[in-house]
């Protein structure tokens, strides 16, 4: 593949999965071709939290609210069509929150014992699985018997397409802000649920999600509903969201693109650059944060990245060790002239300038940063 190709490259293919042997797509999805199925609609989903050795069933109020220091079994039961026929089907997920101990547990007797188990990640979910649920999806932070209902939440907006849209708790420092997200504060002291918007956040429709937490906690059913813009914040959310605008990106003139991710290796023998695909990727629809912190980090160091984000290029070199890496310092030569010639393309294509950033991990500044949902230093 050229630069030229690498840089116009786009996800058209839609996403696809298999169940029972079938191939089959999101629900949102128009299907392209007669191999491919369509879930017809929801029978039942059910959850369970795995609590040491023991599943302990979920009710049905709660489906869609999940903790990041826990970890579920859930089972979507949906109508397939097959051809003319309607078939019962049936999804498993092993779903673990990003902060949750490594641990297993036997299926629930409801569930066939050989039956294909989906183990998935927070954060790194397929579309699919955000179709099962009746509502949004929230996941908080800790545990559910430590959750304190009367702190602020500030949660983040995640997804482009309605029927995928779920929420990820994020600490509630003003640093956590992103000019191209939606976030929803949770304000229980002043009985507030509070919509931030950046300014240069994507039009989604994002429903209500809170009208499905207040479904959850009934002590939040009489808060107001207030929305706000990105530089004309009340004193109430000031307040709440503490700390200096550091998260917050320089002031963008454009916000009509997707940010693109590369590895760059020599794996197979040649220097090849993978494009790292965005599992709720979706036809023409702008994704403002396909990639995550853990895409660098957990890659075999040291690892090579560049990161196309419209008119700022970046190339981040990976942990490196005291010894004398030959090949990786191959790798790196090979890594800089492409993210140059890249430039270099890209600069002809938009007819505009482009800047090539070095960056190496661990220190990443904050417009590096602030191209991720969220940054762990």
């Amino acid at each position: 593949m050229s630069i030229k190709d690498l840089i116009l490259s786009k996800d058209t293919e839609p996403i696809t999965y298999f169940v029972n042997f079938y191939k089959i797509t999101k629900p949102s999805s128009n299907i392209t071709d007669e191999s491919t199925c369509k879930i017809l609609k929801t029978n039942d989903l059910i959850r369970w939290k795995i609590q040491g050795d023991e599943l302990v069933k979920i009710s049905s109020k709660n489906l869609g609210i999940f903790f990041d220091q826990e970890s579920y079994i859930i089972q979507w039961l949906f109508d397939l069509k097959v051809d003319n026929t309607i078939l019962k089907e049936s999804l498993v997920y092993n779903w673990k929150g990003q902060s949750a101990t490594k641990g297993y547990s036997p299926l629930p007797s409801e569930i066939e014992e050989n039956c294909p188990v989906e183990r998935i990640v927070q954060w790194s979910e397929p579309a699919l699985f955000f179709h099962g649920f009746p509502g949004s999806l929230f996941t908080f932070s800790g545990q559910e018997n430590a959750f304190n209902r009367n702190a602020p939440h500030l949660m983040f907006i995640r997804g482009e397409v309605s029927e995928e849209i779920h929420l990820y708790e994020l600490p509630c420092l003003k640093q956590t802000l992103r000019s191209r997200a939606t976030f929803l504060l949770i304000a229980p002291k002043h009985k507030l649920f509070l919509y931030w918007h950046g300014s240069k956040s994507i039009k989604v429709n994002i429903g209500k999600p809170h009208e499905d937490l207040i479904k959850w906690e009934e002590s939040w059913a009489d808060f107001s509903v207030q929305k706000l813009e990105e530089f004309k914040e009340t004193s109430a959310f000031n307040d709440i969201v503490e700390g200096a605008d550091l998260g917050l990106q320089k002031p963008l003139l454009k916000s009509d693109f997707s940010p693109k991710l590369f590895y760059l290796n020599s794996i197979t023998g040649r220097f090849l650059a993978t494009k790292v695909e965005y599992p709720l990727r979706a036809d023409n629809v702008i994704a403002p944060f396909p990639f995550l912190q853990s895409h660098l980090y957990t890659a075999a160091q040291p690892a090579i990245f560049l990161l196309d984000n419209d008119t700022d290029v970046w190339l981040w070199k990976g942990l490196v060790d005291d010894s004398n890496n030959e090949a990786f310092k191959a790798e790196l030569k090979f890594a800089n002239e492409l993210a140059e010639n890249y430039v270099k393309e890209k600069e002809v294509i938009l007819s505009e300038n482009v800047t090539l950033h070095f960056v190496s991990a661990g220190k990443e500044p904050a417009d590096f940063k602030v191209i991720f949902p969220f940054w762990k230093d």
